[in-house]
Formats: C-alpha cells, structure tokens, sequence
C-alpha cells in the first residue's frame, strides 16, 4: 500500500520537468530489527534486505514518467516457549512490487499525479497472488522553498477489503542546508513518513526521519494460520549518515528505534487469530545509491 504512496511522493517532489530524457536509479539495503518480546509471550528480530529500481523519463514538455520495480525480502525469526514466538507464524517473506507514476505539469507551480501498482507479497512456497491499487493527487509550489500536495490511493488486501490511504508531498527548505521532505531515504518496503535533513558538506548528508512501515501478505499452507494472511506494522525512527563518494554513488549508514511495532494473522476464513504488540527494538543498516 505504502509504496504507492511513496513512489508518488518519490516523483512529485522534484518540481521542474527533469532534464535529461532518462534518469535512472539503483537503491539496495540491509537492515536489521533487533531481538525484541512479544506482548504475549517469545520473542521476535528481523533481518531485511533488497533492491528498487526506478526510471524517470520526460515525455513531453509537461507530463513525467516513473517506473519502479523492487525486489524485498524479510526474514523473520520468532522464538520462545509461549505465545507468538513459540505459534511461529510465519518465516521469509518476498515482496516485489511494479510501479508506473505519470505526473502533468498543469502549471509551473502546479502537478498532478496519477500513479499505478502491482504487488504480490507472500511466504515462502504460499500463493503468490497479486493485488493492484493506485493513487492520485496534486502537488502545489507555493514558493521556490516550499512544496506541499494531497492525494488519495487504494489497494487491494489479502483475505480482507480493499483499503484506503492518504498521500501527501512535502518538500519544504528550511534553510541553506537544512529541509523536511516526505522523499524519505530508508524509503525499502512499505514505508510513508518525513525527514529532516542537513548538508553540511558537499561530500556528506545526515538525516533524522519518522515513517509509519506496512506489510500485509499471503501464508503458506501449513503453519499457524495455513493459507491465510500476515500484516506488520510499526513506525521506525531512524537516524542516517550518507557519504556521497563520487556524482554516481552514495552509502549510507542507518541506526534507529523501531517503534510500534504490531503483528496480526488472519486465517483462511478471514478472521483475525492473533493480534499482538511487541516492544521497541533497535535497528542498523546499511543502504546505497547507484545513478547512471
């Protein structure tokens, strides 16, 4: 769902038409979500890792283009003697998800974006039905420091209705070499949210941001739930250091507390069987940019 949300606010906050006919971008990460006790019983850590791809093209004078197309995989380890962490509900989960974004220059200040999704995300060896959702919204300049634009997208969910979100584009220049923007770097998986940013020299940028994260995916047949679906949520902060080491490629370094963190399952009849909170954890990770 979110990554709809995300590719939109990825495209829509660049303000002017983009100058080369293609501009493309390899992002990849690694993160990991440390040991942490379930509310009701055992304990659960999370190692994460993939890629995005994304192409933006000029078609015309006034309308963009952006596709994306990202590889995520998370691997969950529950343990314990009770609750969650002895049920296991589910282990590895693969994410891919399609994206195409069309953004009109209505005007020099105004942009209205329409923005497409294919995503499947299933356990492994469980059914790898695909949903499909969209978006759609416009972004206004209201001065050459300030952004700010709404939208509205929907998408489908395993084993339950159809689900609603907000959009929303922020890109806001607070100083020389400071800014809040909803382009958020730890942008991997499902994730919507702000960050603040500061460029104190040209080789090194840091960030502080809050994003809320959302995974909703198919079970496999066997298991706690078999055939049924999982959902995560929670709401990281995160703090990063980026060294851009030449014009075609930066690292970062990415430290954080992930925050309400919540897992639900849902079985085959669509019924939720468990639903339980587990406590802050920390997470490190390293993430990198390719231009060309």
């Amino acid at each position: 769902m979110l990554s709809i949300a995300l590719t939109t606010c990825i495209l829509c906050s660049q303000t002017e038409v983009t100058t080369p006919k293609y501009n493309s971008k390899l992002d990849f990460h690694f993160v990991h979500q440390f040991e942490s006790s379930i509310d009701n019983g055992g304990d659960v850590d999370l190692t994460s890792y993939g890629a995005e791809f994304r192409l933006d093209t000029a078609i015309t004078n006034s309308d963009d283009l952006q596709f994306k197309f990202q590889l995520h995989r998370a691997q969950w380890n529950f343990s314990g003697t009770s609750g969650l962490g002895l049920d296991n509900p589910w282990e590895t989960i693969n994410t891919i998800d399609l994206g195409l974004t069309w953004t009109h220059h209505y005007s020099k200040s105004t942009q209205w974006f329409f923005s497409g999704l294919g995503r499947t995300s299933y356990e492994e060896d469980a059914s790898t039905g695909t949903v499909y959702g969209g978006a759609v919204g416009f972004v206004h300049s209201f001065s050459s420091d300030f952004t700010f634009g709404l939208g509205a997208g929907v998408i489908e969910q395993a084993l339950d209705d159809v689900r609603w979100f907000p959009v929303f584009v922020l890109d806001w220049k607070i100083g020389h070499n400071l800014k809040l923007t909803s382009d958020i770097s730890t942008r991997f998986g499902g994730r919507m949210g702000v960050e603040l940013v500061w460029t104190p020299t040209k080789k090194w940028t840091l960030g502080a941001g809050y994003a809320n994260s959302y995974n909703r995916f198919r079970l496999d047949d066997s298991g706690f739930a078999p055939n049924g679906a999982g959902e995560a949520t929670s709401s990281p902060l995160t703090f990063r250091a980026t060294y851009h080491s030449s014009p075609t490629f930066d690292i970062t370094f990415l430290a954080g507390i992930v925050l309400g963190g919540r897992i639900e399952v849902i079985d085959q009849q669509k019924a939720t069987i468990a639903r339980q909170d587990y406590e802050s954890a920390g997470a490190i990770g390293i993430l990198g940019q390719i231009r060309f």
